[in-house]
């Protein structure tokens, strides 16, 4: 149990406000939070010590940035992979290293491991362990261009958003589609849209040349509401 006291020699300031103030500021359930005055005009404030303990993160659905985090995350591939015995630890870290990097986790490339991106398992079998078993399942959740596709958690995620968000009752829908047909839009025109969004937030935050020249080609075809180019 942790206590702290509150005391002040101006007697227009009520202690126990401020003390109940303290206690909402840091979404303290009132149960577990005792306030009360002692003798000397003090009040105090006991706090049960699970409170003040930042909760662990749960490793198997936390990022993985620094070196040595992936090194540890790779440790636990291989446990729980078996596929992973036989490849090589640099290997498997270099090839998972730019997946923890885009924000995966290690729930997340076990999920990749024993899924495609379209949800359908992998194989199982005798053959289907080694480097290049591993090489193959992690090229599939690139796209063409070779950028990491967003993990199963960063999926979820992006739904949610948009869920809550709502979207246009015709998204996804051919323009001669009539909307009382499709209310609703489904989950791959809602990943599409995802998709997009991405892409635009991306290209819109680089500064490359090659980007800085593709802006201003475009804004140079650009015709404007007066007639100017």
């Amino acid at each position: 149990m942790a206590e702290f006291r509150i005391s002040t020699d101006d007697d227009r300031v009520d202690l126990r406000r401020m003390a109940a103030a303290l206690v909402e500021s840091q979404r303290w359930a009132r149960d577990d939070v005792s306030i009360w005055d002692n003798r000397r005009g003090e009040v105090i404030v006991t706090v049960d010590d699970s409170l003040l303990r930042k909760p662990e993160a749960d490793p198997m659905h936390r990022s993985r940035h620094t070196p040595r985090d992936v090194h540890d995350a790779c440790e636990t591939l291989r446990r729980e992979d078996p596929s992973l015995r036989r490849v090589d630890f640099r290997f498997l870290r270099e090839e998972t290293a730019r997946f923890f990097s885009a924000g995966w986790t290690v729930a997340d490339v076990l999920h990749a491991l024993g899924h495609r991106p379209d949800g359908a398992p992998w194989p199982l079998g005798p053959d289907r362990q080694g480097t290049d078993w591993l090489r193959e399942r992690m090229r599939a959740w690139r796209t063409p261009d070779g950028d990491i596709r967003p993990s199963q958690s960063q999926e979820g995620a992006q739904l949610r958003v948009i869920s809550r968000a709502g979207l246009p009752v015709d998204i996804g829908l051919p323009e001669d589609a009539e909307v009382s047909q499709r209310p609703v839009a489904s989950r791959s025109a809602a990943r599409s849209a995802a998709d997009d969004a991405r892409r635009l937030i991306r290209q819109n935050s680089r500064t490359s040349s090659d980007s800085l020249a593709h802006r201003d080609r475009t804004s140079a075809n650009i015709t404007r509401r007066d007639g100017l180019r």
